[in-house]
């Protein structure tokens, strides 16, 4: 992962404090759409299927209210996660039944991408184990502070 930019992976363009979604599509669409404005994907419409057939297979919402859907395809330019938290919790048939608050889509390149995504899942999952981490990231009053948490996932620490 150290050849990515940190940067390049999540910036403030990326980051919605408050979602205006309260369904997994509608969450998804948003979040979509800052990938698309921020030049990491180049068809909103391709990267949205891509991302609900993969959650058709087995659904993103790993519990502790947290959902990481993703999509791998030729519409990602370049690996970047858009970050979501929503107050009031979103239906996601999680497997732990709760409400999800927190989502990380993640966007990877289809060529070329090796096993990026499966890089960034891994170290989003292990930061995400930690209670207090999740508390921090809810708690996070503006995006400078959540950013600087969420850094701390890809640098490993």
């Amino acid at each position: 992962m150290e050849s990515l930019i940190l940067h390049d992976i999540i910036n403030e363009n990326l980051i919605k404090l408050s979602l205006d979604g309260s369904t997994r599509e509608e969450v998804v669409s948003e979040l979509t759409d800052l990938l698309y404005k921020n030049g990491v994907i180049c068809s909103k419409a391709d990267f949205i299927e891509e991302v609900k057939k993969r959650e058709s297979l087995c659904t993103t919402a790993i519990g502790m209210g947290i959902a990481i859907p993703h999509g791998k395809c030729g519409s990602v330019i370049k690996p970047a996660v858009a970050f979501g938290r929503s107050s009031s919790g979103i239906s996601w048939d999680s497997m732990d039944g709760n409400p999800v608050h927190m989502v990380f889509l993640l966007a990877v390149p289809e060529s070329g991408a090796g096993n990026q995504h499966l890089q960034l899942l891994a170290m989003l999952s292990r930061k995400l184990m930690h209670d207090d981490f999740r508390k921090g990231l809810m708690a996070a009053k503006d995006k400078i502070q959540l950013l600087s948490m969420l850094h701390s996932i890809f640098k490993g620490g």
